[in-house]
């Protein structure tokens, strides 16, 4: 496990792992109204600005303050449950993407991928075993580090 403080300023690729526990209907700007079933879903983004990991991830799990990213829009239904993430200064963000997509039980489309060609960055993983044979691959096949929420709200304390 990587301590959180290895996050600070660190650039890179990251997988956020949330759960929604109530189906809901949410407008998610410019996509309109989706609706979103009850279970994990894991939504893939890249920190390349202004304080890295650290900074986006600690957004995420302290809630952000405006709404930004179609993610912001979903969060407030949602609760952080950690993040898998890569601090390699290589942009994985897509390839990831392709793997969850072939993993994942539906792609939200057009979810976070307004900026690429990729059908979604929003994955529905569906039960919390589903969800964790997911992580557990992600580990191997993709080089993962797992975070806790505590670990990117202590990241986060330490900027």
């Amino acid at each position: 496990m990587t301590h959180p403080s290895l996050l600070k300023g660190t650039k890179g690729t990251y997988a956020l792992l949330i759960n929604i526990s109530c189906p809901s209907t949410v407008v998610i700007g410019r996509l309109g109204a989706l609706d979103f079933k009850k279970g994990h879903y894991a939504y893939v983004g890249s920190a390349f600005g202004p304080g890295g990991l650290t900074a986006r991830l600690g957004r995420y799990v302290e809630g952000p303050k405006r709404r930004h990213w179609h993610i912001d829009h979903l969060l407030p239904q949602a609760e952080v449950t950690g993040a898998l993430v890569s601090m390699s200064p290589e942009r994985f963000e897509c390839r990831w993407a392709e793997w969850l997509a072939s993993r994942a039980k539906q792609t939200i489309a057009g979810f976070g991928s307004s900026d690429c060609s990729c059908s979604g960055h929003l994955f529905y993983l569906g039960s919390s075993t589903h969800a964790e044979e997911i992580r557990t691959l992600a580990g191997c096949s993709l080089q993962v580090t797992t975070l806790t929420t505590k670990e990117i709200s202590e990241a986060r304390l330490a900027l």
